[in-house]
């Protein structure tokens, strides 16, 4: 791996970390401030508006600037966020939500154009192979040791103390930013958002195949993300706990990528069937939740756990089968479209889940029921999709 791509990688980590503090700490952060289903669906609805909204500019950016420039922007985004969180608390409470949920979106989008857009399009050789393959052990290991460290930390000195701490890892994003490989769409013909109606994006069977799936995706994602966190919340109010608990789900995680390379090499098990069990496992899953005990929330979240990384695994692999062959700027619309349309079906999902006040209340059970049946979906609308890659007329 080259120097730049080793600095890429230092990157990658800084922004692991803050992310995945992000995730979990200041959903429990939002959370702990009224115990509200609303304030945490709120919180991630302005945020997933602000992300889409960013995401469609960082692309547009792209065109001009490198992906380095870009991530500066989400880093800075980022160090708003957690001044906000110190020193600005302001009434009323949808108003303070919304002022801090705007630059999380905004430092995610911009990261996520820069990251799925710049590395994903350029990065195709040997050495970029290394160097997700070298993401993909950190990101695991960030997984199991952030949680515990900034629970450790937030014990000792408090979520504002955690907030300065993370102003170091933002300040390396910063600093590594300027030393970063200068990956950008300048070479491209044609501008992003030239030729970008969905209609001449998604072209093929295959393609045109993904849009329910993505949408019907959307839906299980944000039930199963927001969720998971919800359930993990209301098991205890210990922040040491809670980040057990989330290592604990990340151990799940890491058995499944074992189990699933093991039978893989084999090919005893098709990606279809994987699938499938990946769905019936969350499905399993979102059905237990009707049972709010702690013990059982926690087997609902294992089992939602299992099924996303089936699902994520399967799904996202038949995408890029299908958009490898597209040229660059092809692929950087499918990206943006991509993007927009979980986006959106997120959002969707979080406006419906406004309207829970508990785990046993009528709206609780229908929005479980219509995520329940997205996710059961997902896997004709991907054997679709596969099936016209292959050339099979469907």
């Amino acid at each position: 791996m080259t120097i730049a791509l080793k600095r890429l990688l230092m990157m990658n980590v800084s922004s692991s970390i803050i992310f995945n503090y992000m995730g979990i700490f200041i959903n429990l952060f939002i959370w702990e401030k009224g115990q509200q289903i609303f304030d945490v669906a709120w919180f991630n609805l302005v945020m997933f508006l602000a992300w889409g909204l960013a995401f469609m500019y960082g692309a547009k950016l792209l065109a001009r600037f490198s992906i380095g420039s870009i991530m500066r922007i989400s880093a800075i985004c980022a160090g708003i966020t957690f001044v906000l969180l110190s020193w600005v608390h302001v009434e009323p409470k949808l108003l303070y939500l919304s002022l801090i949920a705007l630059p999380v979106g905004i430092t995610n989008g911009f990261y996520a154009s820069a990251s799925n857009i710049g590395i994903s399009l350029f990065g195709k050789g040997k050495e970029f192979t290394a160097f997700f393959s070298a993401t993909n052990v950190i990101g695991q290991i960030i997984a199991f040791l952030n949680p515990l460290l900034f629970a450790l930390i937030i014990k000792w000195i408090g979520f504002s103390g955690s907030f300065f701490v993370m102003f170091l890892f933002i300040g390396t994003m910063i600093l590594v930013s300027f030393f970063i490989p200068h990956i950008s769409l300048k070479e491209a013909d044609e501008a992003v958002f030239r030729n970008f109606s969905i209609r001449k994006v998604f072209v093929t069977p295959s393609l045109k195949w993904m849009i329910p799936s993505l949408i019907a995706g959307g839906f299980f994602i944000q039930f199963q993300g927001i969720f998971s966190l919800i359930f993990t919340f209301s098991v205890t109010k210990d922040k040491l706990a809670i980040a057990l608990l989330q290592i604990m789900y990340t151990a799940f995680t890491v058995a499944s990528v074992y189990i699933y390379q093991r039978f893989s090499r084999t090919r005893r098990i098709s990606d279809s069937r994987w699938l499938t069990f990946g769905m019936l496992a969350a499905a399993t899953g979102f059905m237990l939740a009707l049972f709010p005990k702690p013990s059982i929330l926690i087997l609902s979240n294992i089992l939602t756990t299992i099924g996303l990384f089936f699902f994520f695994t399967i799904w996202s692999s038949r995408q890029f089968i299908a958009t490898n062959h597209l040229e660059p700027i092809q692929q950087a619309r499918f990206l943006v479209w991509r993007e927009l349309i979980l986006i959106i079906s997120r959002i969707f999902m979080l406006a419906l889940i406004l309207g829970i006040t508990d785990f046993n209340g009528f709206v609780f059970k229908a929005v479980m029921v219509f995520s329940f049946s997205s996710a059961l979906l997902i896997p004709y609308f991907s054997s679709k999709s596969d099936a016209s890659v292959k050339g099979i007329d469907c």
